[in-house]
């Protein structure tokens, strides 16, 4: 796992202040305009962004959809099981779109068998299963959970497509939509078809347009942060790649 450099960023900010006040003012000065200037890079040069668009366009919208829809899988990963288990609400991240759009495609497609893919991805919170937050929200949504087959075991990419392979059981023709975030599906992809099993990805929860554009403003250790899990992926992509566990290294349209 790579480590957040914010908190790496900050202790060397912190030591370069120190530093200011004792007898190595020239190594804090020097600490302090390094921390400084590498802010001030990865705010203006938007690396963030840079890296985030091949894997965010890799794949297109699929509009339409092939008709008939056999199926949907959900990758599971936006519920915060352990917030909601504590709080008795649904408590969604940023990638909520994975399963409102999950609900949506249920229902334009009320005849598709569903299969949602996500145990509980850290070792220490196994109990708190995101199956459980996914649940609460189909029924205030209005989706009937008898509908879904769920997975419940998973703690990563390769896991959510062998476990919903044994789920599904998908017969060779068939039309199976899947559902993750933009920036993680082409190893989710890859994966998939690996096992073959030749998906039709349909990535939502974009972070870009789709194009470069300008970005005025500061964003800081925003970005040094995003960076780090952007970087993530990518390492992700080309150690599955290395492991035989994808089709391919950066999968594309067929």
């Amino acid at each position: 796992m790579l480590v957040n450099p914010n908190n790496g960023l900050l202790l060397l900010l912190a030591l370069g202040t120190f530093l200011l006040f004792t007898g190595r003012q020239v190594l804090g000065r020097r600490l302090v305009t390094v921390v400084t200037v590498v802010i001030l890079v990865l705010s203006l040069l938007q690396l963030d962004r840079v890296m985030l668009l091949p894997l965010e366009n890799r794949f297109p919208i699929p509009e339409p959809l092939p008709s008939p829809v056999h199926g949907v899988v959900v990758l599971g990963g936006a519920e915060r099981a352990r917030l909601t288990h504590a709080r008795g609400q649904v408590v969604l991240s940023d990638a909520a779109e994975r399963l409102t759009t999950f609900v949506g495609l249920s229902r334009l497609y009320p005849n598709a068998k569903l299969v949602y893919a996500g145990g509980a991805g850290g070792l220490n919170e196994q109990r708190f299963k995101g199956a459980d937050t996914a649940k609460l929200l189909f029924k205030q949504l209005g989706l009937d959970s008898g509908r879904v087959q769920f997975e419940l075991n998973s703690r990563n990419t390769l896991e959510n497509a062998q476990n919903a392979f044994e789920l599904a059981k998908p017969k060779k023709g068939e039309n199976w939509v899947l559902i993750t975030s933009a920036w993680h599906m082409p190893r989710a992809v890859g994966v998939f078809r690996k096992m073959g099993w030749s998906v039709i990805p349909y990535p939502v929860d974009y972070f870009t347009s789709g194009e470069m554009e300008l970005r005025m403003g500061f964003s800081g250790l925003s970005s040094a942060s995003s960076v780090t899990w952007v970087s993530r992926e990518w390492v992700g992509l080309v150690a599955y790649w290395l492991m035989g566990r994808t089709s391919e290294l950066f999968p594309r349209s067929e």
